[in-house]
C-alpha cells in the first residue's frame, strides 16, 4: 500500500452526510448492537441474524437508492476463477495464523476462548452455521466493501480506507473476543483487508471467511 499523505486524510472532510451516516452505521452499528447483547440483554440467535441482516440491507439500500452506487461500485464485483485461488488460499493463511499465534498468545497469558462469537452454545448446529455464514457476508461487506469503496472514492488511499476500516473492525470485536483472541482476529482482519484491495470484489473474502467460521462451528460440535 501506498504511504499515507495529509491531503489524503484530508480529503475525508469532503465526504457527504449521507456517505458519513451510512459509514457510521456500516462501521459502528454492528459492534454497538453485540455490545448490548453481550451486557445489557440476551437477544435470541434467530433474532441476532435478523439484526445482522437487516443492518446490511439498510446499508447497502442507502448506497443504492440514496447515495447511487452500483453494486460493482460497493464491492459485489464479479469474481474470476483467481479469485478462487484467492480464497482456497486466505483460508490456508488464516488457519496458519490462528494455529501459529496459539502458542505466542499462550506463551504471553492472554485471556482466550474457544468459542465466543461462534453462536455454537445452546443452538443447533444449522443456525450455528447460519450464524458463520451470516458473519462473513454482512462483516465483509460492512468492514470491507462498502466502507473502503466510498473512502477510497474520497481519499483515493488505499492505506487511509484499508486503515481506517482494519482498526475499526478490530476494535469492534473487542465487544466479544478477549484480548488473546483480538490480537489474533487485528491480524486476520489485516490479510482479508490486503486480500480485497488486492482482488476490490468481496467474494473471496466472504468466501474465506465464511468457511473459516464454519470449520470454527464444526469444531465445537465435532472435534
Amino acid at each position: 500500500m501506498p504511504n499515507v499523505d495529509h491531503a489524503s486524510v484530508s480529503r475525508l472532510a469532503d465526504i457527504p452526510p449521507v456517505t458519513a451516516g451510512n459509514l457510521v452505521v456500516a462501521l459502528l452499528v454492528l459492534p454497538l448492537f453485540a455490545l448490548f447483547g453481550q451486557t445489557v440483554v440476551e437477544i435470541a440467535p434467530v433474532a441476532e441474524l435478523a439484526t445482522q441482516w437487516g443492518i446490511v440491507v439498510a446499508v447497502v439500500g442507502v448506497a443504492i437508492s440514496v447515495e447511487e452506487q452500483s453494486f460493482a461500485g460497493i464491492g459485489f464485483r464479479r469474481p474470476t476463477w483467481l479469485d478462487l485461488g484467492y480464497t482456497a488460499a486466505t483460508v490456508i493463511v488464516v488457519l496458519l495464523v490462528f494455529a501459529g499465534t496459539d502458542p505466542v498468545v499462550e506463551a504471553l497469558g492472554l485471556p482466550v476462548t474457544g468459542d465466543a462469537g461462534t453462536m455454537a452454545t445452546g443452538v443447533g448446529v444449522g443456525v450455528a452455521l447460519a450464524g458463520a455464514v451470516t458473519t462473513g457476508i454482512v462483516e465483509e461487506i460492512l468492514f470491507r466493501g462498502y466502507p473502503i469503496e466510498r473512502l477510497l472514492a474520497y481519499t483515493d488511499s488505499p492505506f487511509v480506507a484499508g486503515g481506517l476500516t482494519w482498526g475499526v473492525f478490530t476494535v469492534a470485536h473487542a465487544a466479544v473476543w478477549p484480548v488473546g483472541n483480538l490480537l489474533q482476529i487485528g491480524a486476520v482482519a489485516a490479510m482479508l483487508t490486503v486480500v480485497y484491495l488486492r482482488r476490490r470484489t468481496l467474494f473471496p473474502v466472504i468466501g474465506a471467511h465464511s468457511l473459516v467460521w464454519a470449520l470454527a462451528v464444526l469444531g465445537q460440535y465435532y472435534g
